[in-house]
Order: structure tokens, then sequence, then C-alpha cells
């Protein structure tokens, strides 16, 4: 009867222990549950936004290179010593400026040497021609025959023909001569130097001087999926299309530019279609061989329901978002129809004006009365404009 004394005691014990443990240790009731003392839940604090109707541009997003439209290797036609370079690397550089000077001593001489061999010849031809116009009047009365006269003019025609052969022969050495004067055949940046001033240069050489690379316009390629090749079609039959350029899909706009070529057709290894477009690049804001994101702006959508990324929540069924009604938050199920930047355009579900909640806190339940902490109109980054031009990031689909 003690021992069961005893255990009923310890039992006790635990159970009490266990008990002021609980008590101590209990997690505190979250806002949603604690009512105050007239029994109504605690309202919730909550950042809401208005739905907005605006347009906002139908885009494309990619990622393309940028590219020279035109690229020109520099390389010597005549050998020689590099007398001088008349700019510096990285320069720009302009269409017809003199870039090297090679020596041009040999070249001179051979030009020198076409002409002493010209004149020579002319006088030559000038001579036999005399010699027919002497003979041709004595011919015809038959003081001299005709054999005699038949040379003369041989003679004249062979003259002739040395004086064109000479002519050639200056055209010629006056065209390497200047060559020794190498001038930029296209406006652009240079690159690197390949040759220092006072080295000889080859005309065998298969090395470039320098390269020149056109920076202003540029051309940036990029590749699309195939399923849009159609959309984009159509887009440019109405007007030209609209390319922005950003460093990152997150950056501001650096430039834009026009799209200026569908390739004939589609790789069917990846299933895309090769784009380039034409960006007149007049601060020079990208480089060539630079990795780039682009957004191609297809068309323009008037009065789209736009709200923030920040709102939209996904549930078993579906996305859905938290609108204010009667001082209670509720649950409206909505389809995304696509995404630009940080803004989503609602494709059903909601009415311009609604209010919905933004940043939703934890403790939020459906029903919960909340206290709004500020109505704010929707951010227009990343909405765009009804111009067509779009702001900030990314379109994509939920």
């Amino acid at each position: 009867m003690k021992k069961q004394t005893i255990a009923a005691l310890i039992i006790g014990g635990l159970i009490a222990v266990g008990i002021a443990i609980w008590f101590a240790t209990k997690p505190a009731m979250d806002g949603s549950s604690v009512r105050p003392e007239g029994g109504a839940q605690r309202a919730v604090s909550v950042n809401v936004v208005a739905v907005t109707a605006t347009a906002i541009p139908v885009v494309l997003d990619a990622v393309g290179t940028v590219e020279s439209e035109r690229s020109v290797a520099i390389r010597a036609e005549v050998s020689g010593m590099l007398k001088r370079i008349n700019f510096r690397e990285g320069d720009r550089v302009k269409a017809g400026q003199l870039l090297f000077q090679i020596e041009a001593s040999a070249p001179q001489a051979e030009v020198e040497q076409a002409r002493a061999n010209l004149a020579r010849d002319q006088a030559a031809w000038e001579e036999a021609r005399a010699q027919v116009q002497r003979l041709k009047p004595l011919a015809d009365k038959e003081y001299v025959t005709q054999q005699e006269y038949a040379q003369a003019v041989a003679q004249e025609r062979a003259a002739h023909a040395s004086v064109q052969a000479n002519q050639a022969a200056l055209k010629a050495a006056q065209v390497q001569l200047g060559y020794a004067n190498i001038t930029a055949p296209i406006s652009g940046r240079a690159g690197i130097l390949n040759i220092k001033q006072g080295n000889l240069v080859s005309a065998a050489s298969t090395t470039p001087l320098v390269v020149i690379n056109s920076t202003q316009p540029v051309m940036v390629s990029f590749s699309v999926p195939q399923q849009q090749l159609q959309q984009i079609r159509d887009g440019q039959r109405k007007r030209p299309l609209t390319v922005e350029v950003r460093r990152e899909a997150k950056d501001e706009v650096l430039t834009t530019g026009k799209l200026a070529f569908i390739d004939n057709a589609v790789d069917t290894q990846t299933g895309t279609i090769r784009l380039k477009a034409r960006i007149p690049n007049d601060n020079e804001d990208i480089w060539p061989g630079e990795l780039v994101s682009l957004r191609l702006i297809l068309s323009v959508e008037q009065n789209a329901l736009v709200i923030p990324e920040s709102a939209v929540q996904a549930g078993q069924n579906g996305s859905f978002v938290y609108v204010v009604a009667n001082g209670k938050a509720q649950v409206q199920a909505i389809t995304v129809a696509r995404q630009v930047g940080s803004q989503v355009v609602v494709g059903a579900g909601l009415t311009a004006g609604q209010q919905v909640i933004v940043n939703a806190p934890g403790n939020l339940r459906p029903d919960s009365a909340v206290e709004l902490v500020g109505v704010k109109p929707t951010p227009a980054r990343g909405a765009g404009r009804a111009d067509g031009k779009a702001a900030d990031s990314g379109n994509k689909r939920p």
C-alpha cells in the first residue's frame, strides 16, 4: 500500500512538472488570434495597391551578341620599312584617313622608270606617225612603193602599242606607289597594332597591321524560338519593331534600335531562328563582342490590367491574390497573362480600381480583418508606356 502511494505521488509530480514546463514554453499567439476585451479580432496591417488599367507592351526577351556592321583587316600590299603610324591603338578613325606610311623608294623608282620609258616611246611613235604622213601622198602618186608605205604604217602601229604598254606600266607603278600610303577604308575604332614603327612589312604577310571595327552603328545578333516567328513577322508588317538593349535583364535601357534582319531558315538543331537589330549606338554604349540583354517590342496592349508581382501568390488551384473588401482580406483567383519586369498582366479575375495586398504578411488569412497602411499606385517600373517603349526587365510567363 505504501508503494502504491509513493508511485502515485511520483506520477502526480511528473504531470505537474510537465504542465509547468508547457505553460513556460508555449508559443505566443499571433495577432490574428488575439482578441481584445470586446471579442473582436485584431486587424492585420497590410500594404495595398490599386489594380491599374494601362498601356503595356507585348515583348520578347532574348540574349544577343554585339557585332560590327563592318570590319576590315588592314594589310600591306607593298613590302618595305614602316616609316610612320599616324594613329594610336583604340582611336576613332575616319574613312580616307592616312594610317600608315611605308618607305616608298623602290616604288618611286619604278614610277620614274615607267615615265622615262613612256616618254621615249611617245617620241618614237610621233616620229613614226610623221613618217606615215609624209609617205602617204608619195605612195598615192607611186613615187614610193606600197611596200615601203606599209612598213611605215606597221612601224607607227608598233610604236603606238609600245606607248600604250608603257602607259599601263606607269599606271601600275603609280598604284604600287600609292600602296605605300595606307588609308582607312571605313570609319570605326582601331584595334591592337600588330607592328611597330620602323619594322619591315611584307605584302605576303597574312597578319593584319590593325583591324578596324565600325561601332556606329552596330548589329546585335540574337535567336528566338520558331514559335515566335509569325508574331514577329505580323508586327513587322505593321511598323518597324523596336529593340531595347540592356546590360542585364533588370538594368535600365542603354540604347535602342530597330529589327533589321530575319534569317531565311530555322535552325533545325535548336528550333530557333536568327535575327539582327541595327543599333545606331551614337554614344558607343555597347561594344562589338559584348553579350547584352535584348527586348523586342512586338505590340502594345491598351488598357491592360497590371499589378505588382509581389501581390501574386501560388496556390494548389493556380495563382491568386488577396483583395480588400469591406475591411477584410478576400482570396481572389486570377489568370496571369504574362509578366513584364516586376509587373504582372492579369488576364482575368480582377477589375481596375480593386485593392490588392502586396507582400502579404505571414499571419494573413482569408476573411482576416485588415488595416491599410497606405494605398499605393501601381509602380511604373516595367509597365511600359503607350508609345510602345517598355521600361525595365524580362517578359516571362508564370
